[in-house]
């Protein structure tokens, strides 16, 4: 008789014995492909819903990671900083940008610019809020008006091609006018529209210096001008904004945000940079204790944006940065509401991760015991088996094809099963621990990349679950039958060294 017919026949035989395993396995085997399934899926739907947010980061100071450093530094008072670089110069801005993670990138230098003959263009909110310099003016009836500049360092404009932005008329910037000081701008057709601007008009904006500066005095009705220089700007470009926002609300930051981005004038670089000199070397003659900046060109204040090739390299873009930049710099993302839904995802994860290890774990001890005693109560027909001749290898693949006959079929029940179980069980998990941490999570939380209108797009919870879906695909199949197949075949291994040590003659006396 062949090995193979005498395989088949002794799980024919002992059919009892041969139910008893199949449930065995079947169940550890639902456990094993719910947790898998499960992983997978979370893995998918944290890659969907990053995909979908796109790669957006800047480079920028983690201020949570400066307190915690002064928390933990004796003798630190509230009012004692350590020592940051607060200006970070270009090229370390081109070298993070050259990282293999990087698709493209762009760097701003930021100034405010005052007009009194151009009006800022409004929502007609009556919320009231008050966020530095323009509106310490108005409130003390100034006719200067304050605009942000961004400055644009090449013809590629990441506002225009990740959609933030749209050019309606005119164009951007050429080479030729980002590479020297060109008193040329973009703005919006917002702007246009409430100063009567078009392509080819022009228009008066101004460096001006106030007696109290930035952070005022407080004690006079009437502004006293230091130091004024001012700049004739031609129009050559008049764009749209596309981001959406939350109108509606009017306690919500939508509103302050879609307000500046109507504001905002794109000018080239230089310009920009030439107005913070500007203003440094002003600010020195007030303030000559000033530390922090020296009032030349290596004090300038950039924005930037890097938009990455794969959400996925995120965190090894992070780790690449914090390498080459000073301390308490990170990298950050826009506020979407995805930190919030990745620790639930993360929460769920670690519990299937855990149940798998467990159920690994049981299957190899379990099925090692049954597959022992089931090998010890058929020593007798394995000794006859090597009096007769019979080499113990073969008598090893026998026992071993009948365990893995049996556990094959079980397990191709069990991932269906299993995933069955799995898709209902952890989506009803989730959605009860993302409800529970909405509290913590649900309010807006600020990033560099909101100002500059990159933090549109926020995830919901019903959007998050929407996009949560077990299923079986190939590389679930995959990593359930190698783990399956693994755990069943190192729980038969063990009971083989039995086999290994027995000696027919005992057997047989």
């Amino acid at each position: 008789m062949g090995l193979i017919t005498r395989a088949f026949a002794s799980m024919t035989r002992n059919f009892g014995k041969t139910i008893l395993l199949l449930l065995i396995v079947f169940i550890l085997g639902v456990v094993i492909s719910g947790a898998i399934s499960v992983q997978q899926a979370i893995s998918n739907t944290d890659a969907n819903l990053r995909a979908n947010l796109g790669a957006i980061a800047t480079v920028d100071l983690d201020w949570d990671l400066v307190d915690e450093y002064m928390r933990g530094v004796e003798g630190l008072g509230e009012d004692d900083f350590p020592e940051i670089e607060y200006f970070l110069g270009l090229d370390l801005f081109h070298e993070i940008g050259a990282l293999p993670y990087v698709r493209s990138y762009d760097v701003s230098a930021m100034a405010q610019l005052s007009s009194e003959e151009l009006t800022r263009f409004s929502l007609e909110s009556d919320y009231e809020h008050d966020y530095g310099h323009d509106e310490m003016i108005e409130r003390r009836d100034s006719n200067w008006e304050t605009f942000e500049i961004k400055g644009v360092q090449s013809e590629n404009v990441i506002d225009v091609s990740e959609g933030i932005i749209e050019i309606t008329s005119g164009r951007m910037f050429n080479a030729q006018e980002l590479s020297h000081l060109s008193y040329l701008a973009v703005i919006s057709e917002g702007l246009a529209s409430l100063n009567n601007l078009h392509v080819g008009s022009s228009f008066t904006l101004a460096d001006v210096i106030f007696d109290d500066f930035m952070w005022g005095d407080g004690g006079s009705d009437e502004i006293a001008i230091v130091e004024q220089r001012s700049y004739e700007f031609e129009v050559i470009g008049i764009f749209r904004p596309l981001a959406d926002f939350d109108l509606d609300n009017e306690m919500s930051a939508d509103r302050w945000i879609k307000e500046e981005i109507m504001n905002r004038i794109y000018t080239p670089n230089s310009v920009a940079i030439a107005s913070q000199v500007f203003q440094s070397e002003q600010f020195l003659l007030q303030n000559p204790d000033a530390y922090w900046i020296s009032g030349d060109a290596e004090d300038i204040m950039f924005t930037n944006v890097f938009v990455l090739y794969d959400p996925q390299d995120m965190d090894a873009f992070r780790a690449a940065v914090e390498e080459i930049t000073p301390p308490f710099y990170t990298v950050l993302e826009p506020a979407s509401g995805l930190a919030g839904i990745t620790s639930s995802m993360d929460t769920i994860n670690g519990l299937a991760t855990m149940i798998l290890i467990v159920a690994a774990t049981a299957s190899v001890i379990i099925l090692s015991l049954l597959i022992t005693l089931f090998v010890r109560e058929r020593r007798q027909e394995i000794g006859i088996y090597l009096a007769l001749g019979e080499k113990r290898g073969k008598v090893i693949v026998q026992m071993m094809l009948e365990v893995l006959v049996i556990a094959l079929a079980a397990i191709i029940l069990a991932l269906f099963v299993g995933n069955l179980l799995a898709g209902g069980l952890s989506e009803s998990m989730l959605r009860n621990d993302m409800m529970a941490g909405q509290d913590d999570y649900g309010h807006w939380e600020w990033c560099p990349l909101e100002h500059l209108g990159f933090g549109s797009d926020t995830i919901t919870t019903e959007e998050a679950l929407a996009a949560y879906n077990v299923s079986l695909d190939l590389r679930t199949i995959g990593l359930f039958f190698a783990s399956a197949i693994g755990t069943v075949v190192v729980a038969t291994i063990i009971p083989m060294l039995y086999i290994v040590r027995l000696n027919p003659k005992k057997i047989m006396l």
